[in-house]
């Protein structure tokens, strides 16, 4: 019994003596490691201040040092601060000057946790059904630096030892409710090419299918010609008929001008501000006199302008028997319609007859027959409207364009 209570006594004295090492150790390495003096938190973040001894590098600087008392006690600081605060210094100001490094650890906070809010965005799929997708936005995040100085100096003469950062929430300027109005559809208008060779189709649908998809942010000026670029082979165009002097004549690109028309239109209707458009000089058949947009490579362009406070969307779309163009933006007030008014018509010249050498249009026919080739087209002046309707009735018309269009001569073709 002694000996094993000999063996006991022995087991205890060295678990006591490793526990009084343990204990040392911990103690040791406590101290090497002093807590902060002060803790910044944000969220998960921890920014921490120590107030290391500070001495004067050379006696030229030491007096300052005295009268900053950037050696005292906090306590003697905290009436250096109040000191200074009714003499009329800002706070932050009044903290930095007794206690300088603390400006390293919240400029430290300041940059990790500051962050600029994203504003929402929206991206257009004109093919695709939704045809709008809207990333959310998110908030930015900045340290309120007026008010941390603040609570920094309250923890300081309160020997408190954390401060949660004083953080101000930034709004993003464009959110997603914003850009949500502007998927109204302002204006849908539409032209037929039913009768259209496939060429003239082909030329129609290739310069719509090249303004698919267009996003006019405000401001910003819609360019028919910059946007479908040049009617040649090379981009894709093939010949066709087009209108060159008042005579139907073949030319690359024939048909482009109903896709311009068709956009003109769809724009008109949208309340957007023309800046550039151009007649034909014979009237079109597939649009009303005063409604339609010439385009070439000369010069006549169809512009339009983007006066609205959001992003315009154009969408376009071809079948076998038509054309259509939409505009989205924010929805108008009122509902606008277009009139076409015709002022003088002049009569019809004598058609032209022309020897038809390659039987073009006159194969099989007897020498002398005779085929009408294109109908002509009397001069004819014309007034285009538009016509606003408001939701309680009101109504308001005004001009807004007078045409004089070429008369035409008839073709007819006799068999050689």
């Amino acid at each position: 019994m002694g000996l094993k209570f000999k063996q006991t006594s022995l087991v205890l004295m060295i678990a006591l003596v490793a526990a009084i090492c343990i204990s040392a150790t911990l103690t040791s390495a406590q101290a090497s490691e002093p807590a902060p003096t002060l803790t910044l938190i944000y969220g998960n973040m921890r920014f921490d201040y120590f107030d290391e001894p500070l001495a004067a590098p050379d006696f030229t600087v030491s007096e300052d040092f005295q009268k900053r008392k950037l050696g005292a006690p906090i306590a003697e600081r905290v009436k250096l601060i109040d000191s200074l605060v009714s003499g009329g210094s800002e706070r932050k100001d009044a903290v930095l000057y007794c206690f300088p490094l603390l400006g390293r650890v919240v400029e430290e906070a300041a940059r990790k946790v500051t962050c600029e809010p994203e504003d929402a965005e929206i991206r257009f799929y004109p093919d695709r059904r939704p045809m709008f997708e809207i990333k959310r936005s998110s908030p930015g995040y900045k340290v309120n630096e007026q008010r941390i100085y603040d609570d920094i100096y309250f923890a300081l003469s309160s020997g408190l030892k954390r401060v949660a950062l004083s953080v101000d929430v930034l709004k993003p300027k464009v959110t997603a409710e914003t850009l949500a109005k502007y998927t109204k559809r302002r204006s849908s208008f539409s032209t037929s090419y039913a009768s259209s060779s496939e060429e003239r189709k082909h030329n129609v649908a290739l310069a719509l299918s090249k303004i698919n998809g267009t996003v006019l942010n405000s401001g910003e000026t819609f360019s028919f010609n910059k946007i479908v670029g040049k009617r040649t082979e090379a981009n894709g165009f093939k010949t066709a008929k087009i209108i060159v002097n008042g005579r139907y004549t073949e030319g690359t690109g024939g048909g482009v001008c109903q896709a311009s028309t068709t956009v003109y239109n769809a724009a008109l209707r949208a309340g957007l501000k023309i800046t550039a458009v151009s007649r034909h000089s014979l009237v079109p058949t597939y649009v009303e006199p005063s409604f339609d947009a010439m385009v070439n490579g000369g010069g006549s362009d169809l512009c339009f302008k983007n006066d609205t406070d959001g992003p315009v969307f154009i969408r376009t779309l071809c079948d076998s028997t038509k054309v259509t163009a939409e505009i989205y933006s924010s929805a108008l007030p009122y509902k606008i319609e277009c009139r076409s008014e015709t002022l003088g018509v002049g009569e019809v010249p004598e058609p032209e007859e022309f020897i038809d050498i390659e039987r073009k249009y006159t194969a099989g026919m007897q020498s002398g027959e005779k085929v009408k080739v294109s109908g002509g087209a009397p001069q004819l002046k014309s007034r285009g409207y538009i016509i606003k309707k408001y939701p309680d009735g009101k109504t308001e018309e005004s001009i807004f364009r007078t045409d004089e269009y070429q008369s035409a001569k008839g073709l007819v073709a006799v068999a050689p």
